[in-house]
């Protein structure tokens, strides 16, 4: 389920609003003064316009796959005039290099840098994965502070299962989380006869914006081509929800114009795509006292 960055943004953009994605004309050129731009598949007879006032993003690709590079202060553009008989575009502002032939051109409801993108962002961090994470024996507060090693981890429902081991998670032990200072502590079972583990195995939920290119991250995905381990309808339902927190006007404009979903329906979806890809509670019961071998907690499966 590994997608980039820039599949998660064209698939939140369909879900809020209008989003076309077509290639520049690679027969006709493109205006030598960069002032408009032809797409053959926006040429048409009938006078229905398709894009004026839609944000333009281009992120140097091409319809044959080659790569070409756009210099940020061209990336993004409104559009002002639409011909529909030419299928001709033409920015609020010119460009410093005109599109290339073949080049896609996106066109964005929402404004892709300061809308679109930080939906999203804020949509990754509604989305969990279980993962298993080792940390160090850091004593603090009378326990050990996970935020030490994982920034992410900071709320304690994010912890599902404690487990004592060297070199694997060995037996299960009871725990409560506590918070101090802006750190998640793990106290509990064996810290409290001052048994301090080797390692501290912990099972929890990891929001998926810290997980970026197959490696720890802290900043979350940035560049176009970071992958993100996640299922793109989940992470694109996330991005809509945001986008209506984020921007209810914008999002109130598309759905009254029947191009999008309504709120309702956004979080619907949502809720459901959270159920079946976000990490699912654990069925296994625990005990609050430590007993069982080596002072491990005994924990039943139902």
């Amino acid at each position: 389920m590994t997608v980039t960055l820039e599949q998660i943004e064209q698939a939140t953009a369909r879900r809020v609003g209008p989003y076309w994605r077509f290639f520049t004309d690679r027969q006709v050129p493109n205006t030598a003064q960069f002032t408009y731009a032809n797409f053959p598949e926006l040429r048409s007879s009938i006078d229905s316009d398709l894009v004026t006032n839609l944000w333009m993003l281009r992120r140097g690709e091409t319809v044959t796959g080659t790569p070409v590079t756009v210099d940020p202060i061209d990336r993004q553009r409104v559009v002002d005039v639409y011909d529909t008989s030419q299928g001709r575009v033409f920015p609020e502002r010119t460009w410093s290099v005109v599109p290339n032939p073949g080049e896609y051109v996106e066109f964005h409801h929402l404004d892709p840098a300061q809308e679109l993108r930080p939906a999203v962002l804020s949509g990754l961090a509604r989305c969990f994965m279980q993962d298993l994470v080792t940390a160090p024996p850091t004593w603090q507060y009378g326990g050990v502070d996970v935020t030490a090693s994982f920034p992410w981890l900071t709320d304690a429902w994010q912890i599902a299962r404690v487990q004592y081991g060297y070199w694997y998670p060995d037996h299960d032990v009871p725990f409560e989380c506590v918070q101090q200072q802006g750190h998640l502590i793990v106290v509990g079972g064996g810290f409290s006869n001052g048994y301090l583990p080797q390692t501290l195995w912990v099972t929890c939920w990891r929001p998926h914006w810290s997980w970026v290119n197959g490696a720890e991250s802290t900043t979350g995905p940035t560049n176009d081509t970071d992958t993100l381990s996640v299922d793109l309808s989940y992470a694109s339902a996330a991005g809509a929800i945001e986008a209506w927190h984020l921007f209810p006007a914008k999002l109130f404009q598309a759905a009254a114009g029947n191009v999008q979903a309504t709120r309702e329906q956004a979080a619907q979806e949502f809720s459901r795509l959270a159920n079946v890809y976000g990490p699912q509670r654990s069925r296994e019961i625990g005990f609050s006292s430590t007993f069982g071998p080596r002072g491990g907690a005994v924990k039943i499966g139902i």
